[in-house]
């Protein structure tokens, strides 16, 4: 059972979730056949915590009609920590801190907004033909051999604890806030099944619902992840005890930002994102996990393209790393 507790590994999604351009989230993903964005429906052991954090650097394309004020990266960092509250239900408090570089007009930095996230997990075990929640025994698992399918039901809020009035070049760009300056809601489901010994598949699908701030609101978001993770090594007795291949496709659909009650021309669309990455878990006395990913916006359709800069689906690359210890 210790085996089994140790290898648990953890990183934050900030965002999906993952942290996105101007829409910087967070999500938790545990336990062996994890993957990196897509949220893991599995639970931690009541009273166990697990620190994690997550660092993710965007780099945008530049275009020349946004000369001479391109956006040019973002950088998000999220610091996490999550509680076994039952072997069922796990919450998370995560706090991110946000820098956005723009050419010319220099950068906006500080203090994200807070978030909290519920995970409520439960399995369908074929043996009994029945779903139940997860108990003890369903929380440190390994999922070696396990033929049950995991599930669960997340959900969450932020509070609008970020700066979100700073002017650059003159102006409030909202998308250049470190904050949203308005609480934002998500709601979820996750599954995740192991097909061989080596081999798990993790699906998930999640809405964030922006509320207005003044007569700004931003588009509301839908995304669809599905990961393929592979154990390609494993000496439980080495300093590193597994090392996973994971692969991931992450569909991203943004409605338009809205004016007042108009929207707004440029904004939203949608994106499939291809994720290669690796995990790399360390056994006692670490009980630690780093996880490397890079996104690449692979096929995209975006409202007036031609007219969008620094926007999902026009970096040139994503980069996120993630390292978390299970206590």
């Amino acid at each position: 059972m210790k085996k089994m507790v140790v290898s648990l590994v953890f990183t934050l999604l900030l965002l999906p979730l993952t942290a996105m351009a101007h829409h910087g989230g967070v999500s938790l993903a545990l336990g062996p056949g994890s993957p990196i964005e897509t949220n893991s429906p599995l639970t931690l052991p009541q009273g166990a915590f697990v620190l994690s954090s997550r660092i993710e650097q965007v780099e945008w394309k530049k275009r020349n009609f946004a000369e001479p004020t391109n956006k040019d990266s973002f950088t998000f960092f999220n610091l996490g920590l999550s509680y076994g509250i039952t072997p069922y239900l796990t919450g998370s408090l995560f706090l991110p801190y946000n820098i956005k570089r723009q050419d010319d007009l220099g950068s906006a930095k500080g203090i994200g907004d807070v978030k909290f996230l519920f995970n409520l997990g439960f399995n369908y075990n074929p043996s009994i033909k029945g779903i139940r929640l997860n108990t003890a025994q369903d929380t440190a698992i390994t999922l070696e051999g396990a033929k049950n399918t995991y599930l669960s039901l997340f959900g969450g809020f932020t509070l609008p604890t970020g700066k979100n009035r700073k002017e650059l070049g003159g102006d409030i760009d909202p998308g250049m806030q470190p904050g949203f300056g308005s609480p934002t809601y998500t709601f979820g489901i996750a599954a995740t099944r192991q097909l061989t010994s080596a081999l798990t598949l993790v699906a998930d699908t999640s809405y964030d619902i922006f509320t207005r701030k003044d007569r700004f609101k931003f588009g509301n978001e839908w995304r669809a992840n599905l990961a393929g993770v592979y154990e390609l090594y494993g000496k439980p007795e080495n300093f590193i005890s597994k090392i996973d291949g994971i692969l991931e496709l992450n569909l991203l659909n943004l409605a338009r930002d809205e004016e007042g009650r108009e929207k707004q021309r440029a904004t939203g669309g949608t994106i499939l994102y291809l994720s290669p990455g690796l995990r790399f878990s360390f056994p006692k006395p670490l009980n630690g996990s780093l996880g490397l990913m890079l996104k690449f916006p692979t096929l995209k359709g975006l409202n007036e393209k031609k007219e969008q800069q620094g926007a999902e689906g026009l970096e040139k690359v994503r980069a996120i790393v993630t390292l978390s210890f299970y206590f």
